[in-house]
């Protein structure tokens, strides 16, 4: 399983509004939507991305990026595969400061790691770490995470937080129903690496 997904309490349009001030090194050049199958999306996001390697950056050839987003219920998720956003914690703060409670998941089976993270008021409320069967945990327990035994987090425990936040499963994230795709470049400059 190889998931990244930031989940808001928002329509895709209120989350859309916000990108920028958020993310501002990232500038949204296209967008696509009523994609009619799942194959279409992967098609839209395969002929748009541009990977560049670090060794061929420069400020006119800094490549593209595409993140999917859905509306599931009240929440807006977000799918990205680079794990990249979940895991930017400073912008998550921001982004709960303009969107309210902001969640962040990570998972990455190859790897043997998860993420769970949820943002509040611009802090970070509660975060846990699973690497390589060592879990780290900050913040006090949310009451969602009732009943799951946070001690063994992975992969089941993270499909039975989204459960608790009534957050679809993972298999939504397969279904062209309601995807939004944007592609964007980053305009960080990465010349001094």
């Amino acid at each position: 399983m190889h998931v990244g997904l930031i989940a808001t309490k928002s329509s895709v349009a209120d989350f859309l509004k916000v990108f920028p001030r958020v993310f501002p090194h990232l500038e949204i050049v296209d967008a696509a939507g009523d994609f009619p199958d799942t194959d279409s999306i992967w098609e839209w996001k395969d002929t748009h991305e541009e990977f560049v390697p670090s060794s061929e950056w420069r400020k006119d050839n800094p490549g593209k990026t595409v993140y999917l987003l859905w509306q599931d219920g009240p929440w807006t998720l977000l799918f990205d595969p680079s794990y990249l956003l979940p895991s930017a914690n400073k912008e998550l703060a921001v982004l709960s400061n303009e969107m309210g409670q902001v969640l962040s998941f990570i998972i990455e089976t190859t790897g043997g790691c998860a993420f769970f993270s949820c943002f509040e008021n611009g802090e970070l409320r509660r975060e846990v770490i699973y690497n390589d069967a060592t879990i780290q945990e900050q913040g006090t327990p949310l009451p969602q995470e009732a009943g799951i035994d946070m001690s063994q987090y992975y992969m089941d425990e993270t499909e039975a937080l989204w459960s608790a936040w009534g957050i679809s499963p993972a298999e939504r994230l397969a279904s062209p129903l309601g995807c939004q795709a944007i592609c964007v470049i980053d305009h960080t400059d990465y010349s001094d690496l």
